[in-house]
C-alpha cells in the first residue's frame, strides 16, 4: 500500500484538499467517482460528486480515495459514514504515499472463488478432530519436564502436578471418545477448560491475559453480547454447573487438551478439592500446556501415531479483496498458517463464472486477526489473456497501454534500487 504519513502531515495534506477544492477520486466496487472534499472534522471527511454514481454507495461500504499532492499520488481506506450526496466518509487506517502495488484492490463481485491444494497438508488419524493445530517439525526442548522417555515425562508430570493439585490424571481419546460436556468442550474448541476459582460460579473473560488459550464467555455470546447456545449449554447453564462444582466440593479445576496436528488427542486434568481450598493461578495453566505439548511430541516420537496417514488437501479460502496483480485471502486454520511461509510460492486456481485461471503466487504478507489468518499473495505467472478477463472482471473496463505505465491509482511507478 506503500508509507502512513503521520498525523500533522495528514491533517496539512487534507484541510488543503479542502481548501483550494483539489480534486479528488472514490473508488468503489468498479466505479471511479471524481469529486471534492467539502470539510474534514476529526477522521471523517464529506465528499460531493456531479456524478449520480454516487447515489448508489451504500453505508457502511468500504472505498478507497485517491488523490494526487504535489505530484504525489497517495491513498486513503474509508468506509461510508453517511449516504447521498455529499456523503461522509469515515478514515479507517490513516493516509499513505510512495504506492508500491501496480494495481488498487477492490472487493470481489459476483461468481468468485479461490482454491489451492497442499501435499501432505493433512494428517488422518483416528482422534476428535479440533479447531486448534499443533505440529513438531523440528526439535524442541524444556528445562520444566524430563522427556528423555513417555515414562520418565509422565512421572516427572505426576510429582510436579502434585505440589500444584490434590487431583491429576493423563486421559488419552485412543480407546474411547469424548463423553463429558467438559471433554466434548475442549475437544471442539482446542482450548483449556479453566476454572481458578468455582466459587465465583464463571468463566474467564476475552480480558484475561491467557484468554488465547481459554475457553472464555465470547464461545457462548453472539456479537452483540447476547447468549447463545455453544455445545448445547447456555452461559447461564455452564455457570450454574460451575456452581455445583463448587458445592460438591470442586474448589478449582483445569482441563487442558493434547494437541497433535488437528486433533485432540487426549487431556490433563487438574483439581483442587474439598481441604485443598487454592486457586489456580495462571502458572498451572502454564505448567499443564506446556506438558501437554512435550507429551505429544513425545508420543509422536515414539510411535504412538504410527498408523497415522498424510494426505494432500484443498483448501478453499475466503477472498477479501483483489486487483489485477494480486490478492488478499483469509482462512480460519491455524495448520494453514504453518503450512503458508512468508514469501512462499503457491499455485492458486482462481475461478470467476466458468473461466478457470491457474497462477503461481507469492505470498507477501501474513497476520492474524481475531482468530482469522490473512494472506496478501502476488501474482508471479499468469496468462496474458488470463490477466486480460481479471483486468477487466476487477476494474470493469479493458485494459490500456496507459494502465501499464502507471501504478496504483494513477501514480508514477516507484524508482527502483539495485
Amino acid at each position: 500500500m506503500g508509507t502512513k504519513i503521520g498525523r500533522i502531515e495528514q491533517e496539512f495534506i487534507l484541510n488543503n484538499l479542502v481548501e483550494k477544492s483539489i480534486p479528488v477520486e472514490l473508488q468503489v466496487r468498479k466505479l471511479h467517482i471524481e469529486g471534492v472534499l467539502l470539510s474534514i472534522e476529526a477522521d471523517i471527511m464529506v465528499f460531493s460528486s456531479s456524478s449520480s454514481e454516487l447515489n448508489s454507495v451504500q453505508l457502511g461500504e468500504a472505498v478507497t480515495l485517491f488523490f494526487s499532492f504535489y505530484s504525489n499520488t497517495m491513498t486513503a481506506v474509508c468506509r461510508i459514514a453517511k449516504e447521498g450526496n455529499p456523503l461522509q466518509l469515515k478514515l479507517e487506517k490513516g493516509v499513505y504515499k510512495n504506492l508500491k502495488r501496480k494495481y488498487i484492490r477492490v472487493n470481489p463481485e459476483g461468481d468468485i472463488g479461490l482454491t489451492f491444494t497442499l501435499e501432505n497438508a493433512r494428517v488422518i488419524l483416528d482422534f476428535p478432530r479440533t479447531r486448534e493445530y499443533e505440529s513438531f517439525d523440528s526439535e524442541i526442548f524444556s528445562d520444566e519436564f524430563d522427556f528423555k522417555s513417555i515414562e520418565s515425562l509422565i512421572n516427572d508430570f505426576k510429582v510436579k502436578a502434585a505440589d500444584r493439585a490434590s487431583e491429576n490424571k493423563i486421559v488419552m481419546f485412543r480407546s474411547r471418545k469424548p463423553e463429558t460436556f467438559e471433554e466434548n468442550l475442549i475437544t471442539e474448541t482446542g482450548k483449556c477448560l479453566f476454572i481458578p476459582d468455582t466459587e465465583l460460579g464463571k468463566l474467564p473473560d476475552r480480558k484475561n491475559s491467557a484468554a488465547h488459550l481459554l475457553i472464555t464467555e465470547d464461545f457462548f455470546l453472539n456479537r452483540d453480547g447476547t447468549e447463545k447456545e455453544f455445545l448445547g449449554k447456555t452461559l447461564r447453564q455452564v455457570a450454574k454447573e460451575i456452581r455445583k462444582k463448587y458445592e460438591s466440593g470442586i474448589n478449582a479445576e483445569l482441563y487442558c487438551p493434547v494437541i497433535y496436528h488437528e486433533y485432540a488427542v487426549g487431556y490433563v486434568y487438574l483439581a483442587n478439592v474439598k481441604n485443598r481450598i487454592v486457586k489456580f493461578e495462571e502458572g498451572d495453566l502454564t505448567f499443564c500446556k506446556e506438558f501437554t505439548r512435550f507429551l505429544a511430541y513425545v508420543l509422536d516420537r515414539n510411535g504412538y501415531f504410527a498408523n497415522k496417514k498424510e494426505v494432500e488437501s484443498e483448501f478453499q479460502p475466503e477472498i477479501i479483496d483483489i486487483s489485477a496483480s494480486g490478492l488478499l485471502f483469509t482462512h480460519p486454520e491455524k495448520k494453514l498458517s504453518e503450512l503458508l511461509g512468508l514469501y512462499g510460492d503457491i499455485q492458486l486456481t482462481l475461478k470467476v463464472g466458468q473461466r478457470k485461471m491457474n497462477i503461481l503466487s507469492r505470498i507477501m504478507r501474513k497476520y492474524e486477526y481475531k482468530e482469522q489468518y490473512f494472506y496478501g499473495l502476488q501474482f508471479l505467472e499468469i496468462a496474458p489473456e488470463d490477466f486480460r478477463f481479471l483486468f477487466e472482471y476487477v476494474y470493469g473496463r479493458s485494459f490500456t497501454e496507459a494502465d501499464d505505465r502507471l501504478w496504483e491509482g494513477g501514480a508514477t511507478p516507484p524508482e527502483l534500487e539495485f
